[in-house]
């Protein structure tokens, strides 16, 4: 075998080795391309209409030689719950609601916006409708480079805490006497744990702050434990609550909250009112 032949078939060989550890289409490698993505949640509370806002802060590790052009979350509860008109960008970016897969993606509309190795962005935003019936727990995120290249999928969001809940409650708005409601839970900050959750017939409309553990928004002279909800590994879970078939009931209200366990902080939930029909 001459020289050349043999410097060819050492190369290829080499480049066999490396395969596995390259980016598709590309010769870059992907082994410290492992961006994170960290979740804000916010309830923000109306009178007549009560959303939930998330917000992400991606960050690209220095490592990474690719920068980040898209990235979309999933939404397991449904992109229905979005207020596809809320979405918010960081400048030179921009966002859709895709209702086919139920995910919200952003894209880098000017190049030089791209997320770079070694730096983050924040401000990428979408608020809920009123009342929405399900809140997100735990999600994940797809990233792409340029030219649609695969970075990272199935990554786990992280979780930051904004306002005075860090665990929630949503569901239908009315419950059909002799029906079984399902009350759904939201504690994404505690997966595999449980949410106690309490409820009374007599709603508070300004609450009183209990110190460690947020706002009671039930009147405290009669509280009725319903039970705890175990939280899945997504930190959602549901809680099936029987409606008894009694006429009486008809139009009563019931204000519910759920304290989570959590040893590191326990806290209590927003408020969930549901009326009787």
């Amino acid at each position: 075998m001459n020289r050349l032949a043999h410097v060819a078939q050492r190369s290829l060989f080499a480049a066999l080795l490396l395969g596995s550890a390259l980016l598709p289409g590309t010769g870059l490698s992907a082994q410290n391309c492992q961006p994170t993505i960290k979740q804000t949640t916010t309830f923000n509370r109306g009178w007549l209409c009560s959303t939930i806002t998330y917000c992400y802060e991606v960050c690209n590790p220095a490592g990474c030689v690719l920068p980040i052009q898209k990235f979309c979350v999933d939404f397991p509860c449904g992109v229905d719950q979005l207020d596809a008109g809320s979405i918010s960008s960081p400048p030179g970016w921009g966002g859709t609601v895709d209702a086919a897969t139920n995910q919200v993606c952003w894209n880098a509309i000017v190049r030089a916006s791209q997320i770079q190795p070694g730096q983050c962005k924040q401000g990428f935003c979408i608020t809920t409708i009123c009342n929405p019936r399900c809140i997100e727990g735990i999600q994940n995120a797809t990233f792409w480079s340029e030219r649609g290249v695969l970075i990272q999928n199935n990554v786990r969001t992280l979780f930051a805490f904004a306002g005075d809940h860090r665990n929630f409650l949503a569901g239908e708005s009315s419950a059909q006497l002799g029906s079984t409601y399902l009350l759904r839970v939201t504690n994404a900050a505690d997966p595999f744990s449980q949410d106690f959750v309490l409820a009374s017939p007599f709603p508070l409309t300004t609450g009183i702050n209990i110190q460690g553990f947020g706002l009671l928004l039930m009147d405290p002279v009669l509280i009725l434990p319903l039970g705890p909800a175990p939280i899945g590994p997504d930190g959602r879970g549901l809680l099936p609550l029987p409606i008894p078939p009694q006429p009486t009931l008809s139009g009563a209200t019931l204000v519910m909250q759920a304290l989570t366990l959590s040893p590191s902080e326990p806290r209590l939930s927003n408020d969930k009112v549901v009326t009787l029909r």
